[in-house]
């Protein structure tokens, strides 16, 4: 990555706690979850190169295959796809590098050896579920290997620079394995380790060394909601649900800013928001989704309602929220009171959060189907309904100008796992 795509990054950083619109950051790059922005948002110019419209040999720049299993989404930072997987013959946990122009492996290194998955993990999960972060020069993992979670700080070259135990992680009622992704708030990262003991909590790790920084007290719950960082009521906040609440952080310390009862026991998905109001949706064991009102003094309900948004994340465009429950049913709700503007069934289930290209939503189901829709509370409109493989979790992704797509196909009973670039600019 050129010094003037990576102060670019710096300014990004520098403007989430400045400024309360979020800004576009780094031209051709993804480097975390949830984006640059950290709200789902592709910059308005992708919509000119993603088609609405792609199958195996239509509008596919390029594939290649990814070795081992994972659900993590990608990253690209500087022209380059990062990956995180698991191989079982092997027991490794691995980040992969490829080109983002065509899809040439470019690097492939081993952060954990003898890695099995524990007997609790669900089905629908994996080892690799964790989602990377970076800040243009350096890639952090988080992962599971064995009974704790641990960091790692991989050049964009390839190499470690650093690796620490975050916290334990033991089984307990309800547990999935872990699944949430690191959030980068300036030099810290900061990991989640949502537990029914006291061991765990909201962990900031100094990113040029990995030693601790602040710990957070968290609900003694188990969880796998990812935090992301916002500007709500002219401050810069940690947003993170579960524990039958809605909780805002410090970022400097971890303090507790505001918190209130709101979803459920267990929630996965991550934040989104609108001005003052703030959005979650669970979970497990009670089902709902809600709109939460942030002042300098606190936060309230204004509103929820009883539909699952659970492993998948939802998206804001414009002055409505948009989500695509677990049942397959798309629904779009006025941000303010929660007004039901429209919903239409399209498929499930679903664990892949949503992506927003210029007023176009890309969201996928577990079978490998894309829909893409309009972002718009007229009504609902389908523009396009894609298919790739027979499994899809990862959630898509742009950079480059390009839309990046993790799945898996079966054939003959053997899975393989695929990274798929797609644009117009290619037939």
């Amino acid at each position: 990555m050129s010094q003037q795509r990576f102060s670019l990054w710096s300014v990004l950083v520098v403007a989430i706690w400045s400024s309360v619109d979020m800004p576009v950051a780094i031209a051709q790059d993804w480097p975390v979850w949830r984006g640059p922005t950290l709200d789902g948002h592709a910059p308005q110019r992708a919509a000119a190169t993603v088609p609405v419209v792609w199958s195996e040999n239509q509008n596919v720049a390029w594939r290649a295959t990814v070795p081992g299993k994972g659900h993590a989404s990608p990253i690209v930072v500087g022209g380059g796809i990062f990956l995180l997987t698991h191989e079982e013959q092997s027991k490794t946990i691995c980040l992969l590098k490829y080109n983002a122009s065509d899809g040439t492996p470019m690097g492939k290194w081993v952060l954990h050896r003898g890695v099995v998955p524990p007997p609790y993990l669900h089905k629908k999960n994996t080892i690799a579920s964790s989602t990377p972060s970076s800040d243009g020069k350096v890639v952090f993992v988080v992962a599971q290997v064995g009974g704790a979670i641990h960091a790692s700080a991989v050049s964009v070259e390839g190499k470690l620079l650093w690796q620490r135990v975050v916290a334990p992680y033991r089984a307990g009622e309800g547990w999935f394995g872990y699944g949430a992704s690191p959030l980068l708030v300036g030099n810290a990262l900061i990991v989640p380790v949502e537990t029914d003991n006291r061991e765990g909590g909201l962990f900031a790790l100094n990113k040029l060394n990995g030693r601790s920084l602040w710990r957070a007290i968290r609900p003694q719950v188990t969880g796998y909601s990812s935090p992301i960082l916002a500007r709500i009521a002219g401050r810069p906040q940690i947003l993170i649900s579960g524990g039958y609440q809605v909780a805002a952080y410090q970022p400097q310390d971890g303090r507790l800013l505001w918190q209130v009862e709101a979803t459920s026991r267990t929630t996965c998905g991550t934040m989104v928001w609108k001005n003052d109001m703030v959005f979650a949706s669970g979970g497990f064991p009670e089902s709902g989704t809600y709109g939460v009102q942030v002042n300098q003094q606190g936060a309230k309900v204004v509103w929820q309602n009883r539909i699952k948004c659970y492993e998948q994340s939802m998206v804001v465009a414009g002055d409505y929220l948009y989500g695509f429950a677990d049942n397959g049913i798309a629904f779009c709700w006025r941000c303010s009171d929660g007004q039901e503007m429209w919903r239409q069934r399209l498929g499930g289930p679903v664990s892949a959060s949503p992506l927003l290209v210029g007023d176009r939503i890309y969201a996928s189901n577990e079978r490998g189907v894309t829909f893409v829709f309009r972002a718009s509370p007229q009504g609902f409109q389908l523009l396009g309904e894609n298919v790739l493989g027979d499994s899809s979790f990862a959630s898509p992704v742009y950079a480059d100008g390009k839309l990046f797509l993790r799945h898996a196909s079966y054939k003959n009973g053997v899975r393989q796992e695929f990274l798929v670039a797609i644009s117009e600019k290619e037939k």
